[in-house]
């Protein structure tokens, strides 16, 4: 059965397109292209993300994505189904070699230990007699640690706002989340509202799509520079580079990674 990565190569070439051409037109990494074809998916960083550079590819190079993504899980069965006969092979007890020849070693340590305990022992016992000397008295000087631990307290701002306390949009509470994504160029997108999906696709170059929830918004973005994002009316604009796949969650209070 032809692989997913064996039909998309085909396609390219057919096309006379370079790795290079398909970068620059769908923003996703030659590196993660290059794993798609050559079937190495350990490189892309979650089963999410494969699913989706693998639409994205597919739909660029005018491909059914549904039909490609159902060779995809078909080639993954056909994986599946193979790894635990070779690993119960691997794991087969009974072919491994006796271990017995490691005793003798064993027993050797356990010797060098046993004296190396012995003449610790001794040696404390020992040095354990000899007079303690007496410690040389303190000045009058432990008043300054306090004096040294008040004065960086002292100094320090209290209105400067923490890193955190920074990144969070808006401070205030609202009344529900809302985010609108204007997408520049092609991105696999997925959205879940509440702990429920609302949207999974690809949408078109130009297309602006608005999403809400009551509590908790969280989207990930496979292609993360061709979108901006305005997040309850603050415009927060890019969150990433061409081919970078970001996860982000927006609240009532403000946006986490």
């Amino acid at each position: 059965m032809q692989t997913v990565g064996e039909l998309l190569r085909a396609e390219r070439l057919k096309k006379d397109l370079s790795i290079k051409d398909v970068e620059s037109a769908i923003s996703i990494r030659a590196l993660y292209l290059n794993a798609i074809e050559e079937g190495n998916y350990g490189v892309i960083p979650g089963e999410v993300y494969v699913k989706g550079f693998i639409r994205n590819y597919a739909t660029f190079l005018g491909l059914d994505p549904q039909q490609v993504m159902e060779i995809y899980r078909q080639n993954k069965g056909q994986v599946t189904e193979s790894v635990p006969e070779s690993s119960q092979q691997e794991e087969d007890p009974v072919s491994r070699p006796p271990q017995s020849g490691n005793a003798w070693f064993k027993w050797l340590g356990i010797a060098v230990v046993a004296a190396g305990i012995v003449a610790g022992v001794t040696w404390w016992s020992s040095g354990s007699q000899k007079p303690v000397p007496t410690p040389p008295p303190q000045s009058a000087a432990p008043k300054q640690p306090e004096q040294a631990m008040q004065q960086p307290a002292a100094q320090q701002p209290a209105s400067n706002p923490t890193p955190s306390t920074q990144s969070a949009l808006p401070v205030q509470p609202a009344a529900k989340v809302i985010v609108n994504v204007k997408y520049n160029s092609q991105c696999w997108t997925q959205v879940m509202a509440d702990g429920k999906e609302i949207y999974e696709g690809i949408p078109k170059r130009g297309e602006s799509l608005t999403w809400e929830a009551v509590n908790t918004l969280t989207a990930k973005f496979g292609n993360a520079g061709a979108v901006e994002v305005v997040y309850n009316g603050n415009a927060v604009g890019k969150i990433g580079g061409n081919g970078e796949v970001i996860v982000k969650t927006f609240t009532l209070t403000g946006i986490t990674q």
